[in-house]
C-alpha cells in the first residue's frame, strides 16, 4: 500500500526522537511505529468526517501563498487572557472556506536587543510602537494566505488598538527563524472545522476545545484528537535551516517512508539528461526567474545539493509498486535582479543505497 504523509514534526515535538533513543529502536521499528501513527491519525480524522489528504495546504509550504506573524501589544489589552481578545478580532477575518495552521506565542528571549533589531528589520508597522520588552508582544502566525488576504486582515486589524503590525514570513529572514523557535501550534483550520490536540489519556472519540476560543460564534466547529497525533502529524513547521542538533527531524521524516536512514547532506544529486532538458524547456519560466536556466546539469545539481539543508522535507511518499521513496523540499534561490527570492519546489527520490537524491521534477 502506498504511503503519503504531509509532514512529520520531530523538530518541535520530541515524541518520536524520545521513543527512538530511549528504546534504542531501529529504523525498521520506527518505520512501523510511524506508519501506525499515520494510519491511526487518518482513521480518527475519517471518523470525524475529515479527509487527511485535504489538510495538505495547511501543513506544507506553498510557492503561491504567503505567511505572516501578526503582532499585538498586550499592554493595550486589559484582560490577562489577551489571546482571547486577539482571536475575537482575528477569527471573523478568516475566510470560512480557507485552510490555515495557526501558531501563537509571546516574543520571548533573553536578548532584547536581538528581538528589537529583528522587529526593526522586518515588522511592517500599522502604528507606532513603544518597545518595552518582547514578552509584552504577542504573535499569531498564519500560513497559506493569499497576498490580498494578508493585506485585508492587516487593514481590518488596524482598527484594533492592540494591533501593531505584521512580520512577513513568506521568505527566509532572521524574523522567520526566530518565530520558528518560540511559537507553538495552536490549531489547524480546515474550512469551518477547527482541529487541535487534547490530552493523550482522553479518548479520540471526544472533541474538546482545549484553547477555549469561541469558534462556534464564527461558524466553526471544534474537532480534537490526542496531542501525540496532532503534534507529530498535524502541526505546521515554519521553514528554517536544519540547525546542528535538529537533524533528527529530517531523519525521522525519512523514516516515515524508508527503513534505511542516512544523512542526506552528503548525498549526490542526480539529474538525468532528459530531465534536465525538460526542466529547461517546460519549466523555463520559473528557472529563468530564479536566474538558473543557463546552468548546466552538474551546476544545477550542485545548487540543489547546497539548498537541501536550508529547509525541511515534506510531502513524504512511498510507492511500493515502484519501490520509490520521495519527498519535496522548498528551494529559495536569490534573484540576480535583486528582487524577492524565487521559491522552487524540488521533488526528489531518496535512494539510500546509492546515496543519491534523484530529481523527479521542479516547479
Amino acid at each position: 500500500m502506498s504511503i503519503s504523509v504531509h509532514t512529520i514534526d520531530a523538530r518541535g515535538h520530541i515524541l518520536l526522537e524520545t521513543m527512538r533513543d530511549y528504546f534504542g529502536a531501529t529504523p525498521e521499528v520506527m518505520f512501523r511505529e510511524i506508519q501506525s501513527m499515520v494510519n491511526t491519525t487518518v482513521e480518527v480524522l475519517k471518523d470525524k468526517g475529515i479527509n487527511y489528504q485535504d489538510l495538505r495546504t495547511a501543513l506544507v509550504p506553498r510557492t503561491d501563498r504567503f505567511e505572516a506573524g501578526f503582532i499585538f501589544d498586550t499592554q493595550d489589552i486589559e484582560s490577562s487572557w489577551y489571546g482571547l481578545d486577539v482571536m475575537k478580532e482575528l477569527l471573523p477575518l478568516l475566510d470560512i472556506k480557507s485552510n490555515h495552521s495557526v501558531q501563537c506565542g509571546d516574543l520571548i528571549g533573553d536578548n532584547q536587543e536581538l528581538i528589537f533589531s529583528i522587529l526593526q528589520e522586518s515588522l511592517v508597522l500599522s502604528r507606532n510602537l513603544d518597545f518595552v520588552h518582547g514578552s509584552a508582544l504577542y504573535c499569531v502566525y498564519i500560513n497559506n494566505l493569499t497576498e490580498s488576504g494578508l493585506e485585508r486582515i492587516s487593514k481590518a486589524l488596524s482598527n484594533f488598538k492592540a494591533y501593531v503590525g505584521y512580520i512577513p514570513c513568506t521568505f527566509s529572514s532572521r524574523a522567520r527563524i526566530y518565530l520558528s523557535t518560540i511559537l507553538a501550534n495552536s490549531f489547524l483550520k480546515h474550512g469551518s472545522k477547527v482541529i487541535m490536540g487534547h490530552e493523550d489519556d482522553r479518548p479520540n472519540e471526544e472533541n474538546i476545545n482545549m484553547v477555549g476560543y469561541p469558534f462556534e460564534e464564527y461558524g466553526m466547529k471544534v474537532y480534537s484528537l490526542q496531542s501525540m497525533y496532532f503534534g507529530v502529524l498535524l502541526s505546521y513547521k515554519i521553514e528554517r535551516p536544519v540547525f546542528k542538533g535538529f537533524e533528527s527531524d529530517t531523519e525521522l521524516s525519512l523514516n516515515a517512508i524508508s527503513s534505511q536512514i542516512l544523512p542526506i547532506e552528503g548525498f549526490g544529486v542526480e539529474i538525468e539528461e532528459a530531465k534536465h532538458g525538460y526542466l529547461k524547456s517546460d519549466k523555463c519560466g520559473k528557472l529563468e526567474k530564479a536566474g538558473v536556466e543557463a546552468l548546466s546539469k552538474d551546476e544545477l545539481a550542485d545548487l540543489i545539493r547546497s539548498k537541501v539543508s536550508e529547509s525541511y522535507i515534506y510531502n513524504l511518499s512511498y510507492l511500493p509498486e515502484h519501490d520509490v521513496s520521495k519527498f519535496n523540499v522548498m528551494l529559495e534561490i536569490p534573484r540576480v535582479d535583486g528582487g524577492y527570492p524565487t521559491r522552487v519546489v524540488a521533488a526528489l527520490e531518496y535512494k539510500p543505497k546509492e546515496k543519491l537524491l534523484r530529481v523527479i521534477t521542479m516547479h
